[in-house]
């Protein structure tokens, strides 16, 4: 071995020596991965509101009886609408509004039993679901 290469010998192993590290620190985290909503039990209710709020609806997922009016209120400043997705069951009816517009809101009454899957078509990350049960 010569004494020019010990240097570059040394700069390689430590090179090595981070990445190793850096590697076992990036492996030893686990994914994360958004809890599941649990839905709210709204079950008894005559009418429900879902806000849509901070670019997500709130309640995100519920549970209501077949004949419950839901109403969908934009507590945003931007434009959002409520779509239903497109693997979502068919509502029974027509469905959803292209413009629920700032201080807007939106209502369907939900007569069919099943989960029923909705989005807002505009922010890729905002989605809700209802589930509907016979009423008891």
């Amino acid at each position: 071995m010569t004494r020019g290469s010990r240097p570059s010998r040394l700069l390689l192993v430590v090179a090595l020596a981070g990445l190793v590290v850096g590697l076992t620190a990036c492996g030893s985290s686990k994914p994360k991965v958004a809890p599941v909503p649990v839905p709210t039990d709204l079950r008894g209710k005559t009418a429900v509101d879902i806000d849509a709020h901070f670019n997500q609806f709130t309640p995100v997922s519920v549970i209501i009886d077949a004949g419950t009016k839901v109403t969908w209120h934009n507590q945003d400043t931007v434009l959002h609408n409520v779509k239903k997705s497109s693997d979502a069951l068919d509502f029974g009816a027509p469905f959803g509004t292209d413009q629920l517009n700032a201080g807007g809101s939106y209502s369907f009454t939900f007569a069919k039993v099943g989960t029923f899957f909705y989005a807002c078509t505009i922010h890729a990350a905002m989605s809700g679901k209802v589930v509907v049960v016979a009423k008891a």
